[in-house]
């Protein structure tokens, strides 16, 4: 499955996508649901709102999440099932950025949402590095 967000374009395995059982997912609410983070406000962003991280892969492994397919899989079938799910972790934006934010956590989770057809992510301020 390609997916493009503004200037990025991938590609989402469909074999990732058909053991998710998403084949015929349609979107019941704008977001995903999402799991409570404490006493940090959660706040529903425009997907488009949002700038295109840009590293490649976008589904990439990692130690302490585990594969990227493990992930993925996880994600989606969580936005089947309608379980709570953690928000990604945005920023506001610099104006020379052309984006109102920038995504510093959660990649998967937003890329997995806008290959689901959500417009919305739940969001919650993150940090920066770039802008210390």
């Amino acid at each position: 499955m390609k997916i493009t967000h503004y200037e990025l374009s991938f590609e989402l395995d469909d074999d990732w996508w058909t053991e998710a059982e998403m084949s015929g997912f349609v979107p019941k609410s704008k977001a995903y649901s999402v799991a409570p983070q404490g006493s940090r406000e959660i706040h529903e962003v425009r997907i488009e709102d949002v700038g295109p991280v840009l590293r490649d892969p976008i589904f990439r492994d990692s130690v302490e999440e585990g594969s990227a397919h493990d992930r993925v899989v996880r994600i989606l079938r969580g936005f089947r099932s309608r379980d709570a799910i953690p928000p990604v972790e945005i920023a506001k934006n610099q104006s020379n950025y052309g984006h109102s934010y920038k995504l510093v956590h959660g990649a998967h989770r937003f890329y997995c949402s806008l290959a689901a057809g959500f417009t919305h992510v739940p969001a919650v301020q993150g940090f920066d590095w770039d802008t210390r």
